[in-house]
């Protein structure tokens, strides 16, 4: 085989030194071997000689998936393109091209002394292939679609071999199906992304930073969401994320709201029914390079620790995040009740604005997979968010109950309230959850015909054993 030599075997330290590089201890397992393309003929290599020995495989982007069998195997070969890390712009054509194995920092880093910047996580430290595979909500969620609408052109190596382009003028099926597919249909080598100008290229900047809040502005926060989701249509350019962060290293819980306006527009003035809430107790607010912005937020979850992420989306209602931050309060002292003492554990309960506007761009875009032309056909929504972070595996374990029935307690009151969507966004799913199940009725018909035509003997779904699968037949966990 020609990657030999940048195959790594246990117990060796180039081995060790890859699995010491996941974001999550939870997805960091133990394969039969790492193999470490550098090209997408390196990829084409890997995959034939998997398949040739029907051999069980993994797909490693950037390493930031969080649940165990995310983005790598125990009983396989875990596929590594940590070596496909560039980014590169082409000015006359305004067309960036990042590679799966980078992280978001590094392409900010690269693309802002240019004057431009991508549609990428909010979050530094997230990589690149996961996000974009499987949607990715970014900055520019009203202003561009979700950032795989921002998507040119794939780059994909299929199950036989073959390395094609995915466009919409060249196998234009294939190119909705990788847009929220997440890895179904082959390993994309790059992605060729519609850069985003800087208003001033001389000073790459957006406004934005933490606002830290009184607990008792928590009402007002969660009224002040609503409007802001409402309203986003407006202001395509100002984004907000609110969360409770249980951190018992600051004191226990701290309630914060992220702003940012890509176009560094100081206090915008959709984001004034934030600031104007009374109780802030620390704001980072200024305007900063793209990256800067991202390190901050990427800072507040660590590598090291173990995760635990569910989530659901549900119509704009203050009565359901209501219902979820007093769930999450509830788990939170479940989880002190049942956590070891060196457990060093804590939590987010984060919602996320949903306005239609973000649906139409996907579709005005040859449209996706995601599933939100689906479920925002009645109006705006939330992306409701849990995280646990914690020390052990038993911990994890003991833990692991309690965030179901949190999340499961939100998503039934929210079908009691008649607002409950059934959608699962893909990239903060636990495995359990089962995204591509909750995408609609047509986006699961189209991923299965892209399957059936570009991996007709099912590679990607038997062989590859990491991250989330098509539905095998015509149920799906949605409701008409």
């Amino acid at each position: 085989m020609r990657l030999q030599a940048k195959t790594y075997y246990p117990n060796t330290t180039l081995y060790s030194d890859r699995m010491s590089t996941y974001w999550s201890l939870s997805a960091a397992l133990d394969p039969w071997c790492v193999a470490q393309p550098e090209g997408a003929e390196d990829v084409s290599a890997v995959l034939k000689t998997l398949v040739a020995n029907d051999c069980p495989f993994g797909i490693r982007g950037g390493g930031h998936g969080f649940f165990a069998l995310s983005n790598s195997v125990d009983e396989g070969v875990t596929i590594d393109l940590g070596y496909l890390n560039t980014t590169t712009y082409d000015a006359a054509t305004k067309i960036a091209s990042v590679q799966p194995g980078s992280h978001w920092q590094q392409v900010y880093d690269t693309l802002s002394p240019q004057g431009v910047t991508v549609a990428g996580g909010r979050a530094g430290t997230v990589g690149v292939g996961g996000f974009l595979s499987g949607g990715g909500n970014s900055f520019y969620a009203a202003s561009h679609g979700m950032a795989c609408d921002t998507v040119a052109n794939f780059e994909v190596v299929l199950a036989d071999g073959c390395v094609v382009n995915a466009s919409a003028d060249e196998n234009a099926d294939l190119f909705r199906a990788l847009k929220g597919g997440s890895g179904n249909l082959g390993v994309v080598t790059r992605f060729d992304m519609y850069a985003i100008e800087f208003p001033n290229a001389t000073d790459p900047a957006v406004w934005g930073g933490i606002l830290v809040y009184d607990l008792s502005a928590g009402d007002a926060l969660i009224d002040a969401m609503v409007s802001f989701t409402e309203a986003a249509a407006g202001d395509r350019n100002t984004s907000s994320i609110l969360y409770w962060a249980y951190l018992p290293a600051l004191g226990g819980m701290v309630l914060n709201t992220a702003l940012e306006n890509t176009l560094g527009v100081e206090n915008p003035p959709a984001a004034e029914v934030y600031l104007n809430i009374s109780g802030i107790t620390s704001n980072t607010m200024r305007r900063a390079d793209l990256a800067v912005i991202t390190e901050e937020l990427g800072a507040g979850q660590p590598a090291g620790l173990r995760n635990d992420w569910r989530t659901l989306g549900f119509r704009n209602d203050a009565r359901v995040m209501r219902f979820a931050v007093a769930a999450h309060e509830f788990a939170v002292g479940q989880l002190n009740a049942t956590m070891t003492p060196d457990s060093g554990f804590n939590t987010l309960c984060m919602f996320q604005p949903l306005n239609n506007v973000i649906a139409r761009h996907g579709a005005d875009k040859g449209g996706n997979v995601m599933g939100l032309d689906y479920w925002m056909a009645g109006g705006d929504g939330i992306m409701f968010l849990a995280t646990l972070a914690v020390n052990g595996a038993e911990n994890e374990a003991n833990a692991a109950p309690i965030m179901k029935n949190w999340t499961d307690s939100v998503a039934a009151y929210a079908d009691e309230l008649g607002v409950g969507w059934g959608w699962h966004y893909l990239n903060y799913a636990s495995l359990d959850q089962d995204p591509l199940a909750s995408v609609g009725p047509e986006n699961i018909a189209s991923l299965q015909a892209a399957s059936a035509k570009y991996d007709p003997d099912g590679v990607f779904q038997r062989l590859r054993t990491s991250g989330f699968k098509i539905p095998s037949g015509v149920e799906w966990l949605g409701s008409d």
